[in-house]
């Protein structure tokens, strides 16, 4: 059994290889219901992976459509587009697309940079979505396809789940120094409170939390755990 299914790996690694050229890049795992031979070099925990890695980047699309709905003046492209076309737009691009104005920033730079003052751009959403997604990807070692022979570590999902605590607290917290935030998300003072962006966060948190429970336990490495500081605005390398 060991050996057909070594066997079906190559194959599927094969057929990849001859197929990489012509087909577009694929911007997030497959879909773990789909049907066809590939389900066959897949284990438990790849499809378990697949499923965390599809809720994660479901919850951020959810987000950055939130946020452009909250802070409709700072998208970018409203002129040309609609909110979810915006937001498709986005997500259909690899995530390591090469946006030319932050060539040199690393996705957690990016994520701080957004909320900056001295941030240069008008789309503060799009910079933190964006150093949002690459940072995640990371922590699945950017790959969308998962089988056999493809290994994932606990620790960096568990450390991705601690940036988002702290990406949370920096969303809720900048603001310039007229006591305004940067990018509202929760409520302000005398609206009718907002939890949902505080879910959505939590949300995220638990996925990848969850599986680098699941990682850790099915692999035997342990998750050196840390206790982040949000007000210390430091992340942790992925």
């Amino acid at each position: 059994m060991r050996l057909f299914k070594f066997i079906v790996v190559l194959f599927c690694f094969n057929l990849t290889a001859c197929t990489h050229s012509s087909s577009p890049t694929k911007v997030v795992a497959s879909d773990p219901n789909s049907a066809g031979i590939y389900r066959l070099a897949k284990s438990g925990i790849d499809e378990d992976v697949e499923i965390h890695q599809h809720i994660v980047m479901n919850h951020l699309k959810r987000l950055m459509t939130k946020l452009y709905k909250r802070n409709p003046s700072i998208r970018h492209d409203k002129q040309f587009r609609t909110i979810d076309d915006s937001v498709e737009l986005v997500f259909s691009k690899a995530h390591d697309y090469e946006y030319s104005q932050w060539r040199d920033i690393s996705a957690t730079d990016l994520v701080s940079a957004a909320l900056k003052p001295e941030f240069k751009g008008q789309d503060r959403i799009l910079a933190f979505i964006v150093g949002l997604r690459k940072m995640l990807m990371a922590s699945y070692d950017n790959h969308t396809e998962f089988y056999y022979l493809t290994s994932i570590d606990q620790q960096k999902l568990y450390n991705s789940a601690r940036n988002i605590e702290v990406a949370a607290w920096l969303l809720a917290e900048s603001k310039n120094e007229h006591g305004q935030h940067y990018l509202l998300s929760d409520s302000l003072e005398n609206e009718r409170r907002n939890l949902s962006y505080q879910r959505l966060f939590g949300q995220m948190i638990a996925t990848q939390d969850n599986l680098a429970t699941i990682v850790s336990h099915k692999t035997g490495r342990l998750i050196k755990t840390v206790v982040v500081k949000a007000a210390s605005l430091v992340f942790i390398p992925i």
